[in-house]
């Protein structure tokens, strides 16, 4: 995987490559933008540019290149919240980050601490990282990515060289996929489809997992949708709960299905508000979502999204009980059918 797997991010990759060609790399950078659009894949990208001993870094072939291919260089770190935690605490940016910030990297060029998703990163974390971002080795860079530029803390980003990452067309994720999944067998359309056009899904998401929360969440709004009388609503309150019920090692897993339902209440929104402009990412659902949108008014799906975001901040930052919070956002979405 190269620099083309960055089709469409311009701008981000002209500097990224200019500092490499420079060899003016920062000590810090932020990628920002919204979410699968390839900042991940960018800092996986840059990480092994900077480690690369081979031509035209990265070269992808390199044993360098390999190892952080494959997660293991020992000079490339992700910083990860603590096992049970959804939140990157003060304990392991010390342990991860700040202990070792200083150090001689161990194989590779530089030492690479990656930060994902860095809006779940506490204050009193960044408070933490700030001497080292202040006054960076020469030979250690820090990359933080994050969805909400906004909630990072105007200390890191001031400190920080910031790169934005722009949503991608339909028609440019075709071109992406079919051009790195060559010699795979791959429906693009249902790829794209099934991981909301977000590419590091692709990569990282059991497909079939994904398909399972579509079906759950058409279920669900197929169900809520019904004329009163004849919505099942018990059904589908107890159908949200087992869903939910699962256990903390598959919340990743709510996430997305929460993340699915978001997606296809958009898609419905979009057919309409705006059927000739927006393309919806669910292309192979459009008359069973035009089916729902008739019996949901524009004010009420307004109101349904704004739910569905509020089950992912209490399952994604608060912690909440997932299979509790399933069944309280199926309860509060039904109010929503015909515009109420």
């Amino acid at each position: 995987m190269g620099w083309e797997f960055l089709q469409g991010q311009d701008a981000a990759l002209a500097s990224l490559q200019r500092d490499l060609f420079t060899g003016r790399v920062a000590g810090s950078y932020v990628f920002f933008g919204p979410e699968g659009v390839g900042k991940a894949v960018a800092a996986t990208l840059f990480a092994k540019a900077l480690q690369c001993t081979g031509d035209s870094p990265p070269c992808s072939v390199c044993l360098a290149c390999g190892k952080v291919e494959r997660g293991v260089h020992p000079d490339v770190i992700q910083i990860r919240p603590a096992e049970g935690s959804l939140r990157v605490g003060v304990a392991e940016v010390r342990e991860f980050a700040v202990q070792r910030a200083h150090q001689r990297p161990q194989e590779g060029r530089r030492q690479v601490f990656l930060i994902d998703d860095a809006h779940q990163v506490t204050l009193a974390a960044f408070n933490a990282l700030l001497k080292s971002l202040e006054e960076p080795s020469t030979d250690t860079v820090f990359i933080i990515i994050t969805s909400n530029l906004q909630v990072l803390p105007q200390t890191v980003v001031s400190r920080s060289r910031c790169l934005r990452f722009r949503s991608l067309s339909r028609d440019e994720l075709r071109q992406i996929l079919a051009a790195n999944l060559k010699g795979e067998v791959a429906d693009v359309e249902r790829l794209i489809s099934l991981t909301l056009g977000r590419l590091g899904k692709v990569f990282r998401t059991d497909l079939e997992v994904l398909n399972g929360s579509r079906e759950c969440a058409m279920e669900i709004l197929t169900g809520l949708s019904e004329p009163p009388g004849q919505a099942d609503e018990a059904g589908l309150i107890s159908l949200a709960a087992s869903f939910g019920g699962r256990g903390r090692q598959v919340r990743s897993e709510i996430l997305d299905f929460l993340e699915m339902l978001l997606g296809l209440l958009r898609d419905i929104l979009g057919l309409k508000v705006a059927p000739d402009v927006l393309e919806p990412w669910n292309t192979d659902l459009v008359e069973a979502l035009d089916a729902i949108g008739s019996r949901w008014g524009i004010p009420g799906l307004i109101k349904a999204m704004d739910r569905v975001r509020g089950a992912i901040r209490d399952v994604g930052e608060t912690n909440t009980n997932p299979s509790l919070t399933l069944e309280s956002l199926v309860i509060s979405l039904r109010p929503t059918v015909g515009g109420g």
